[in-house]
């Protein structure tokens, strides 16, 4: 079996990461979704929004009062979405997006700087070789004469 080289143990370890890094950022998503969904069922419920729907029905001709009714309504919303994006904010499932984000950065990083590691080497050992191949033909060539 043949032998694995430092440049695809990284490469594999940097594409182990990313791959977390996509779950976590999947997982953080869901939490998002969760927490505005959660948001406006508290909308909702909230009491500036029965008055709204209230409100609405009764005056269907008087506009202003909507109006303002859905004013007070919008600014709940806002707290209430406010507060829930802390939450998230805070939350596990962000730490762990962060972190695995991370690690995949650091993996293709390392995985980058060795396949440039590599070719430096190969290419400084092609050099060499050339040079050593190059001094024996002009040796050979300066006998022949």
């Amino acid at each position: 079996m043949a032998r694995k080289t430092a440049v695809s143990k990284q490469t594999a370890e940097a594409r182990k990461q990313i791959g977390k890094a996509t779950d976590s950022a999947k997982t953080l998503g869901r939490k998002a979704t969760e927490a505005a969904r959660k948001t406006a069922k508290e909308v909702a419920k909230t009491r500036d929004a029965k008055t709204a729907r209230k409100q609405a029905k009764a005056a269907s001709g008087a506009v202003k009062v909507a109006a303002s009714a859905g004013l007070k309504l919008a600014k709940t919303a806002v707290e209430t979405g406010r507060k829930n994006a802390k939450g998230v904010a805070g939350s596990k499932e962000m730490k762990t997006a962060k972190e695995t984000a991370r690690k995949a950065a650091q993996a293709t990083r390392k995985a980058a700087s060795t396949t440039t590691k590599t070719a430096r080497k190969q290419a400084g050992d092609s050099i060499a070789k050339a040079r050593k191949q190059a001094s024996k033909t002009v040796k050979k060539a300066k006998k022949s004469r």
